[in-house]
């Protein structure tokens, strides 16, 4: 199968949405637990699905265009399997906006191949169905017992009205075996002949079951008719993923909001390398130059591809998107046919190398467009393309009519913005994106692409700095042959150390020792600039240097003046804490402490027993739900016993739990062999010490894996802690630390991602970057970043945005820990802020925070400095500094 690794942020949304499922556990003796726990994470008021039972789970994930919503739906089902629906046999509705959306996703989720199938096989192996509904309307019980059952359809196809939904709630007799034995409370809300006896049919296989329903692109699915089409179905959970939610309710509309738990900002796709921002544009009144000028672009975009492959391997034929205009009688326009024409005629372009797509006619159709075989570069439409058509080797968008509305911008401008292979480039300019359009006003076009951004699912501020004009391109210095030379390094600083550089980039690079001037071949990245300016001595005239040679060799894309010298940045250049191995200075990281492999089955698995218990199903009082027979019943105790009555368990023996715990415990750490033994011991401790018989154990497995999982975490950190420790206690044993700009970090612009721009009205005027990330407009974070902004000896500082790519950061016994602030001083040394609440100030996290940043500030020589100003102690940066 392939493999796909989940990026930082969609790792994030799974966490985020783990931990909401699981908080429902937590209060689910409460009133509005799933309301209880949303709130807890988010800080907002959760509103019920309107006609859906009342408890029931409703969220949506917030994911842009390009983000791998999908993926991350697909990710999504066997947690909420494990943490909410607590059964191996999970049944999934999966519901897309369109047939054409709905025969894609089918197809891909049941492809061995392919990442979102991979994404399911992961927890439930072979043990997994995808049907769509033609084919669920004939499964069988070993179908929907034996796994995870996901059923690939549109909401219209459950609606009454509709032909193909009538089939879903008429009898079908291959249905029939899945409506024997039923107890009387399983009948109880079925659809029943006037016997009483219930329908065999799709929509009552699907009430037993609890279906959890994956709502993609939910925004098209807001009407009271979705929710009540919905609550025909019994869902146990609704999950909604879309760009674009709805965030304000409206009764009078019939317009309800969404319970948006994850928000994904643009600066987290771009630092994930996920699309193509920011956008170029460039404007012109003459439809033919624009013509021209894209033409131009794709083919240095081309020359750039060709160097990349050189460099990597990786194919990529950028395709530029013409938008043209519609026929209308009797008026001349520039229509499909037409543009390729002149695109023939004008430049010459192969017919082979051009496609046309609009609704008549549709040459995508059956092309593999990102096979190396494929010819085409040139694909024109009108208003959208072929709906569900992806390619990432879309670069330039090319229109020869002024743009319409935003929605018919959003329609093909998500096309250009996905990033090929969801790597970032090499060549800066594979990086962007590029718009060409016929207009004789650049600001109201660029508007139009914010806002055609803000329908891509973007916020309207970010979307605002996505969109840049674009500068002349200087073909013949962009040359991959020619030459670009530094100015003069100091002459009391050291040679640089090219040895240090990448092989690719080492040939490209040469010094002369007497002009003191570095040199190099062709175009250099964002990465060639930090290798260079790691391998030049530490001082700032040789790390400004290897920065303006960055720029000149990218004079192309840079819109930036000539500043005097006392104005232009010096590289934001960190050194990072090194620790000495056998005679190599290394990046201190937790491989230098804990020893691998753990021998987790030496340690006593005690802590178990007070984690665990048989009757210990946790929760509050709070609101009720009563039976017919006046039952006290919640929600989550009736879904668990409604799936216990409908899924019949398989066998199990000891040797089998344990391998089911096992497998659902990640322990990257523990050899299987090492954690199967802990986790028998700690069963057999729970049966010995509780009186547990192993059945009960079996029927509890999923509350019996998170404390098995919490009991391995505890004495995972406890193990860390102590290892950790004896970093500092070995005396003369101890490792030899060194902070050093050998090994330093390199903040730049592109690779800095904010999830939350800064949106307060005080302007910071030292911060290094234009954009300030992750910092509210008050408190007493934004107090501290405000006296930092003010300090006459602070010369730059960055607000360090933790658990990012491009983050500053320093390994502590568990996690990297990531500095509030950091600073670039007027004399040249660094300082690292990290502040704290009085509240927080004494606790074990701060203690061990100090610890690890005064251990770098003290390996620097006095190059750095380390603060933790608490309670709005600010003057300890003063006197720190002093």
């Amino acid at each position: 199968m392939a493999e796909f690794q989940l990026k930082p942020y969609q790792e994030n949304v799974l966490d985020t949405l783990r931990t909401y499922l699981r908080n429902i556990g937590k209060y689910a003796h409460s009133q509005n637990g799933e309301g209880l726990a949303f709130y807890e994470l988010t800080n907002r008021p959760y509103t019920p699905a309107p006609a859906i039972a009342e408890g029931t789970p409703y969220v949506c994930l917030r994911v842009p265009t390009g983000g791998g919503k999908t993926l991350i739906a697909a990710h999504s089902v066997s947690i909420a399997a494990s943490e909410l629906l607590q059964t191996q046999a999970p049944m999934v509705l999966w519901l897309t906006p369109t047939n054409t959306i709905r025969q894609q996703t089918l197809e891909a989720l049941k492809d061995r191949g392919h990442p979102y199938r991979t994404a399911l096989a992961e927890s439930f192996r072979d043990n997994l169905t995808v049907m769509d509904l033609a084919e669920a309307l004939s499964m069988t019980r070993a179908d929907a017992e034996g796994g995870a059952t996901i059923i690939v359809a549109t909401i219209q196809s459950f609606r009454v009205e509709e032909k193909e939904g009538r089939k879903v709630y008429e009898q079908a007799g291959v249905l029939e075996p899945f409506m024997s034995g039923l107890r009387d409370e399983q009948i109880e809300g079925l659809d029943t002949y006037e016997n009483g006896k219930p329908v065999p049919s799709l929509a009552n296989v699907l009430r037993l079951h609890r279906p959890m329903v994956i709502i993609d692109e939910a925004h098209n699915s807001r009407t009271p008719l979705s929710f009540d089409t919905l609550a025909r179905l019994a869902p146990s959970l609704l999950l909604e993923l879309t760009a674009t939610p709805v965030t304000k309710s409206d009764t009078k509309k019939e317009q309800f909001a969404s319970n948006v738990l994850t928000n994904i900002s643009a600066a987290e796709l771009k630092g994930a390398e996920m699309i193509k921002l920011p956008i170029k544009l460039r404007t012109r009144d003459d439809w033919t130059r624009v013509v021209g000028d894209a033409f131009d672009c794709r083919n240095m975009l081309e020359e750039r591809a060709k160097l990349e492959e050189t460099r990597t391997k990786e194919h990529i034929r950028p395709i530029i998107l013409f938008q043209a205009e519609a026929n209308k009688a009797g008026v001349e326009r520039r229509t499909p046919d037409f543009l390729k024409k002149h695109l023939m005629d004008a430049h010459g372009i192969p017919e082979e190398q051009i496609a046309i797509s609009t609704g008549s006619q549709d040459d995508l159709a059956g092309m593999d467009v990102l096979s190396r075989d494929c010819p085409v570069r040139y694909i024109i439409t009108v208003q959208k393309l072929r709906e569900g058509w992806d390619c990432p080797f879309a670069y330039v968008l090319c229109s020869v009519a002024e743009l319409s509305s935003s929605r018919a911008v959003e329609q093909i401008l998500g096309r250009v913005l996905r990033m090929p292979n969801a790597r970032r480039k090499t060549q800066d300019e594979l990086n962007l994106a590029y718009a060409f359009v016929t207009s004789q006003n650049f600001n109201d076009t660029a508007e139009k692409l914010k806002d055609g951004l803000v329908e891509s699912g973007f916020e309207k501020l970010e979307a605002g700095e996505l969109v840049n004009p674009m500068p002349d391109f200087g073909f013949d210095e962009a040359g991959d042959a020619f030459i670009h030379e530094s100015e003069a390094l100091p002459q009391e600083a050291e040679e640089p150390k090219l040895e240090k550089l990448p092989p690719q980039l080492r040939e490209r690079v040469s010094f002369d020792s007497a002009s003191r001037k570095l040199t190099v071949k062709g175009r250099m990245s964002a990465e060639d600039r930090t290798h260079l300016l790691l391998a030049v001595p530490p001082v700032e005239s040789a790390q400004r240097a290897v920065d303006r040679l960055y720029r000149k060799s990218n004079f192309i894309l840079s819109v930036q003046p000539e500043l005097d010298e006392a104005e232009e940045k010096p590289p934001f250049v960190v050194p990072r804490l090194g620790v000495w191995v056998q005679g190599r200075l290394e990046p201190f990281s937790k491989d230098h402490f804990v020893a691998l492999p753990w021998h987790l089955h030496e340690q006593k698995p005690d802590g178990i027993l007070a984690r665990f218990a048989i009757n210990d199903t946790g929760g509050t009082e709070g609101e009720l739900d009563v039976t017919q027979e006046g039952k006290v019943k919640w929600f989550m105790d009736q879904l668990h016993d409604t799936l216990a009555l409908t899924v019949r368990e398989p066998n199990f023996d000891m040797p089998k739990l344990v391998n089911w715990l096992d497998r659902r415990i990640k322990h990257p750490d523990v050899t299987p062999a090492s954690a199967k033994k802990f986790i028998w011991t700690a069963l057999e401790l729970v049966m010995e010490k509780q009186g547990s018989t192993l059945d009960e154990l079996v029927r509890a497995k999923f509350r019996l894996r998170q404390a098995l999982d919490d009991e391995i975490a505890a004495l995972r950190a406890q193990r860390e802690e102590a290892q950790f420790e004896q970093c500092f206690d070995l005396g003369g044993a101890a490792p030899k630390f060194e902070t050093s700009p050998e090994i330093a970090h390199v903040f730049e612009e592109q690779a800095y991602v904010p999830r939350e721009p800064y949106r307060g009205p005080r302007e910071f005027r030292k911060h290094y970057f234009d954009v300030v990330g992750d910092l509210k407009a008050s408190g007493e974070e934004f107090e501290c970043a405000s006296y930092i902004d003010a300090h006459p000896k602070v010369r730059h500082w960055i607000r360090n945005v933790d658990r990012m790519p491009n983050a500053f950061h320093l390994q502590g016994p568990h996690h990297k820990f990531y500095p509030d602030f950091l600073c670039m001083l007027t004399d040249g040394r660094y300082l690292a802020v990290e502040y704290k609440g009085k509240d927080r100030a004494t606790n074990e996290d701060s203690k061990t925070k100090k610890q690890v940043g005064q251990l770098w500030a003290d390996a620097s020589g006095g190059k750095c400095l380390f603060a933790m100003p608490t309670g709005k102690n600010f003057s300890e940066i003063d006197s720190l500094i002093a």
